[in-house]
C-alpha cells in the first residue's frame, strides 16, 4: 500500500469495488483520466491533494487529503461524477454497493454480489475463503488496518 504512504492516517478514502477484474487499457483509460480529475479537484476552493490507483486489479481507490479535513460536498460530488466518468469510458462497474469481494485459500481475489458471499457464510459453505474485503472504510489508517480482513474476524461473520 506504497500509495498512501505520503498520506497522514485521516486522510479521505474511497474504495470501488469492479465487477470484473480491471484490464490494462481499462487502467490507461483510469491514470488518464485521473491526471485531468486530480488537477481540477477542489474543496472550499482549495486544490484537493489526493491519488487514483488501481488496486489488485479489482478495486478503484481514491485517497484525498485537505488542510481543512473537511471534503465540501461538491467535492464528493465531483468524486462520484468521475467515477462515473471511468465507468462511461471503460466499461467497468464500480458504483454497485452490492458488490462484494474475497479473497480464496488460492490467493486469488473473487467477485460476488453481498448477498451470495454472505448465503455462503451463513450456511458455512466458505471452505474456500480466506479473507473478505470491507467496503466500509473512509480513512487510510482504516484501508491499511482493515480493508482486508480474515473472515472470523471480519465485518460479514
Amino acid at each position: 500500500m506504497n500509495f498512501l504512504a505520503n498520506f497522514s492516517d485521516n486522510a479521505k478514502v474511497w474504495v470501488y469495488f469492479s465487477k470484473s477484474k480491471i484490464n490494462s487499457s481499462q487502467k490507461q483509460i483510469i491514470s488518464d483520466l485521473s491526471v485531468l480529475f486530480m488537477n481540477d479537484w477542489t474543496s472550499h476552493g482549495e486544490k484537493v491533494r489526493g491519488d487514483v490507483v488501481v488496486y489488485d486489479d479489482c478495486f478503484l481507490v481514491i485517497c484525498a487529503e485537505v488542510s481543512s479535513d473537511s471534503m465540501c460536498g461538491r467535492a464528493v460530488d465531483a468524486n462520484v461524477r468521475f467515477v462515473k466518468d471511468i465507468e462511461s469510458k471503460t466499461g467497468l462497474s464500480l458504483l454497485d454497493r452490492m458488490t462484494a469481494a474475497y479473497r480464496n485459500i488460492e490467493g486469488e481475489i473473487m467477485i460476488s454480489t453481498f448477498h451470495k458471499l454472505k448465503d455462503s457464510i451463513d450456511s458455512k459453505s466458505t471452505n474456500d475463503i480466506l479473507k473478505v474485503f470491507n467496503p466500509m472504510v473512509y480513512t487510510k489508517k482504516e484501508f491499511t488496518s482493515s480493508f482486508e480482513q480474515d473472515l472470523e474476524k471480519s465485518w460479514m461473520s
